[in-house]
Parts: C-alpha cells; structure tokens; sequence
C-alpha cells in the first residue's frame, strides 16, 4: 500500500519504507488539525460510527502522507497570513476610530472655549498683554518640538491643545494678530493665529487665514486654517431666519 505515494526508485529500499511508515503516521496525527481546520466535530464525537470515519481519514492521510502533509502546511500558512491580515485591518480600525474620536473629542473643546470667550469681557492691562504676549512667543517657538512624539494619536492631541491655548492668549488678551503674522512666521504662530479665527471669527479673520496659508506647511496647520474657514463662514454668513 505504500506504493501509492512513493518513489519508484524508492520501492526496494529499507530505509526508503521505514521513511514512508513515519511519514504515514505523521500524516496520520495531521488529521485532528485537518478537521480543525475545516470546523468538524469528528474528533470530539462519542458516535461510533465516527470512529471508522476518522479511522478511514487517518488511513487516507496515510497512504498520500507526502501530499497530504504539503497540502496542510499550504493550508496553515494561508490561515496565518489572513490571521494576520485580518488583526491588521481591525487594528487600523480601532486606530481610526480613536482619532475619530479624538478630533470629535478637540472640537468640542473648542467649541466650549470659543463659548466662554464671546461671553466673557476681555479687561487686560498693558503689562499683562506684555506677560501673555511673551508666553504665546515662547510656546509658539517650542511647538514644533513640544508636539514631536512618535505617537499619531498623542500628536494629534498635543498640537490641539495647544493650539487652543495659543489662540486663547491671542483672543483673550487683544494681541495685534497682523503684527504677530508679520514678525513671526514660525508653525507654531501659525497655528495659533489660526485657532484665534476660530476662537472668534470675525470678517478680518478671513483675510488673515489667507495669509497664514501662503506660509503653512504642516498638514495640521492646514487642517486647522480650514476648520476656521469653515467656523468663519457658519458664523458670518447665517441665513437669515424667515
């Protein structure tokens, strides 16, 4: 019976079928993972008539042991590499959903603060603005390596922030934002011109936004100029109510 998946050349060598019974048996001990793999039950069972039938696998996995043993190896890799794909797509789904949530997390603070600003009186003495405006300088010229972590998420939420409390400087405290513009072209000023918009839209706020794009070149930045077009034009083109 072990002709049938043989060498020829194999036929009369001792060695050659001692080879061929090991490889049977290997085969044969295969044949819980093949049923595995195709979702059967059989080796589970208390029927005795499944007995025979996984007798009769066994038996099958033994005479094509070669083929059998290639085709289960053929077998387990595909299912590994699709394991693999599969925990792949679901974690850069979970990733998205995290910086879905996160950006949807950033906006509403923003919202909130911008709130607080429109009622809240802006009464700020000139060495106060002085203080603020040295403050906003000073974290403007370290954002870009205050926001430099590896993480995508944690990035992302770093330069939220402080965006948010750059703009918050400049709206709170009355800074001169075209004067700012003009003397610092850092990502950082950028940015925080940016949220000011935002913060506050007013009509001076949309020529501003179009300067600040000429020197933008972080894609955050460029997000966060068109998140305050787009808070600018909700806020100064209302349609009017019938």
């Amino acid at each position: 019976m072990h002709n049938f998946d043989t060498h020829e050349k194999d036929g009369k060598d001792k060695l050659a079928k001692l080879k061929y019974i090991l490889l049977g048996i290997g085969a044969a001990l295969l044949v819980p993972a093949f049923l595995k793999m195709i979702s059967s039950n059989l080796v589970s069972s208390q029927d005795n008539n499944d007995y025979l039938i996984f007798a009769g696998f066994c038996l099958i996995a033994a005479i094509f042991s070669r083929r059998f043993i290639t085709t289960i190896g053929e077998r387990i890799l595909e299912a590994a590499k699709k394991a693999e794909k599969t925990a792949q797509e679901s974690k850069q789904k979970i990733e998205n959903t995290q910086l879905e949530l996160s950006s949807a997390r950033e906006r509403i603070e923003d919202v909130k603060l911008a709130v607080d600003l429109k009622n809240s009186e802006n009464t700020v003495t000139e060495s106060t603005n002085n203080t603020q405006k040295d403050i906003l300088l000073e974290l403007a010229d370290n954002y870009i390596s205050k926001t430099s972590v590896p993480d995508y998420s944690e990035r992302l939420k770093l330069k939220a922030e402080l965006g948010r409390k750059m703009g918050e400087i400049i709206v709170r405290n009355n800074l001169p934002k075209d004067e700012l513009l003009s003397n610092h072209h850092s990502e950082g000023m950028l940015l925080a011109l940016s949220y000011s918009v935002q913060l506050k839209p007013n009509e001076t706020g949309l020529d501003l936004l179009i300067s600040i794009a000429k020197y933008a070149s972080q894609l955050y930045t460029k997000y966060s100029i068109l998140v305050s077009f787009d808070a600018s034009k909700k806020q100064l083109y209302k349609p009017k109510s019938s």
